[in-house]
Parts: C-alpha cells; sequence; structure tokens
C-alpha cells in the first residue's frame, strides 16, 4: 500500500460555508452528491476529500486510513484504547469505522468495496 492516508472528510455543522470556503481559498471544484460535496482540484476528475455533516460530535477533518480487514482493524483499535463511534458504515468507495484515538483525534479505518 503507497500511502495509507487515502481520503478526508471535512465534518462540520455548516457544509455549505465550508465548501464555498475551501472553493474560494484553493479554487477547489465541487460535486454535489446529496449528502455530502465532493471537492476536486482545479480541472481534476477524481475527488480527494468531502464535505459533509458532523458525526456524532466529530467535527474537522478527518482522515481515511486504507485497511485490508476492515472488522479486524476497528478490533484492534478498540483494543488498543480507540473509541469507536460507528463501525461499517457503507460509504460510496467502500465501508468505514468512525473513531478517536486514544488523545481525542478522530479518525476513519476504511475498506475498499463493500463486503
Amino acid at each position: 500500500m503507497p500511502a495509507p492516508f487515502v481520503w478526508y472528510d471535512n465534518m462540520t455543522e455548516k457544509p455549505q460555508e465550508t465548501t464555498e470556503f475551501l472553493r474560494l481559498m484553493f479554487g477547489w471544484q465541487q460535486i454535489d452528491i446529496g449528502s455530502m460535496t465532493f471537492l476536486t482540484e482545479q480541472g481534476g476528475e477524481m475527488p480527494f476529500a468531502a464535505t459533509c455533516e458532523e458525526m456524532d460530535g466529530i467535527t474537522g477533518w478527518v482522515p481515511y486510513i486504507e485497511v485490508g480487514d476492515l472488522t479486524a482493524a476497528t478490533d484492534r483499535a478498540r483494543e488498543n484504547g480507540a473509541h469507536v463511534i460507528a463501525e461499517n458504515v457503507k460509504g460510496p468507495a467502500g465501508d468505514a469505522s468512525f473513531l478517536r484515538d486514544p488523545g481525542g483525534s478522530p479518525m476513519a479505518l476504511w475498506k475498499r468495496g463493500h463486503g
């Protein structure tokens, strides 16, 4: 796996305002898919991040870290002191578990595809 960080969500109480700010600051293009807005670089084809509503008190940038076995990685995170907020959430390109590490920082463990 070349880089473990594969995606970023900006979870916020004000997704429209945040999306507009990012467009104005960085020129990122917006693709609204309903529950979230994908962000692409100017002229880019593939999104790299999204803005969306906060989840159970998680706000700010949430990095997605790709794992080979989502269930095993979620269990390992819990065993190592993480607080698991949501498990096996279905997304457009795969499944994710959302957690806070022992220091309180949010992250998502992500498995490509579904299942």
